[in-house]
């Protein structure tokens, strides 16, 4: 019997064992990385070569490699461009819209969000007498996404007192990297203390390769955009202190952040919380944008005439 009961034990162990881990997967962060969504030609789709008259499908692959949404529907679309409509004149299969199911990275859905469109011309043409026709088949994306970022700040309400005492920690700035799950990064925090404010100096940056866009030019993407829409983010910041800091720029569609070379920051002041002692608490950062970008592909296409 006490044989018996030690095995009982062992397996309990084992399993215990066994569902710590599986914690620890369940609690994974997601929200690290450095992309969005990207996209892939399916092979020999387009091909490298056609013949007039043939049927031509441009099929893309879309990886939802980030972190948003959780939950939701995901708001994007495809365009094309690049070639003479003379010469390939189709439609996207079921609309230019990408599907409302592409979320990002999430314990239910540790790879993200995938889907396949299909662009369609049922007759291609060379559209002037000559052997062939060269086209470079542009395939460009527009979706709304955002970073969610929420760094631990040591909110002090006295960080240069005379004589010190021992904190649970201390003001100072700090470097984020490997990103937040998006095309677009906050990479450093600067904080300062004042008399009855706490500043912070948030900092951002493109790290996805494509083009940042202002969230109220989503309709005109890509092909109507303005200078004045380029590089420019919405940034909301809040505590549990404090909901409503005031910010340079206000972060606001109409007063974004702009970002210059790819980098951009945001100047954001809150009020001091009435605390005797240091304590961390998240600093609840939320960028809003519509990102682009775009793959292409040469196809000939032969005259047999």
């Amino acid at each position: 019997m006490n044989k018996a009961i030690f095995i009982i034990l062992i397996l309990i162990l084992i399993s215990g064992c066994i569902g710590g881990v599986k914690e620890k997967d369940i609690e994974e962060d997601f929200h690290k990385g450095t992309q969005g969504v990207t996209m892939n030609f399916v092979r020999n789709a387009p091909p490298s070569k056609i013949y007039e008259g043939d049927y031509l499908a441009v099929s893309v692959e879309l990886f939802n490699k980030g972190a948003y949404p959780d939950v939701g529907t995901f708001q994007g679309k495809l365009e094309i461009s690049g070639f003479d409509i003379a010469a390939i004149n189709g439609r996207w299969e079921g609309g230019n819209a990408m599907p409302a199911d592409l979320n990002g990275k999430s314990v239910y859905n540790p790879i993200g969000g995938y889907g396949v469109m299909t662009y369609e011309a049922s007759n291609v043409n060379v559209p002037f007498d000559a052997d062939s026709y060269p086209a470079d088949i542009i395939v460009h994306s527009c979706y709304s996404y955002k970073t969610i970022a929420s760094p631990l700040v040591c909110i002090d309400p006295d960080p240069y007192e005379a004589v010190s005492e021992a904190k649970v920690c201390n003001v100072g700035n700090q470097m984020l990297s490997g990103g937040q799950g998006a095309p677009v990064a906050v990479t450093k925090i600067e904080q300062e203390v004042g008399a009855d404010t706490i500043y912070f100096r948030i900092y951002i940056k493109n790290v996805g390769g494509g083009s940042v866009i202002n969230p109220s030019a989503y309709d005109v993407c890509p092909f109507n955009l303005d200078f004045e829409h380029l590089n420019q983010v919405v940034v909301n910041a809040d505590t549990s202190f404090d909901s409503g800091p005031r910010c340079t720029p206000a972060g606001t569609t109409s007063d974004p952040v702009h970002l210059i070379n790819g980098e951009g920051l945001i100047f954001c002041s809150f009020r001091k919380p009435s605390v005797q002692s240091a304590y961390l608490t998240p600093l609840n950062i939320q960028l809003s944008y519509v990102y682009s970008s775009s793959i292409s592909k040469h196809v000939d296409i032969i005259n047999i005439r």
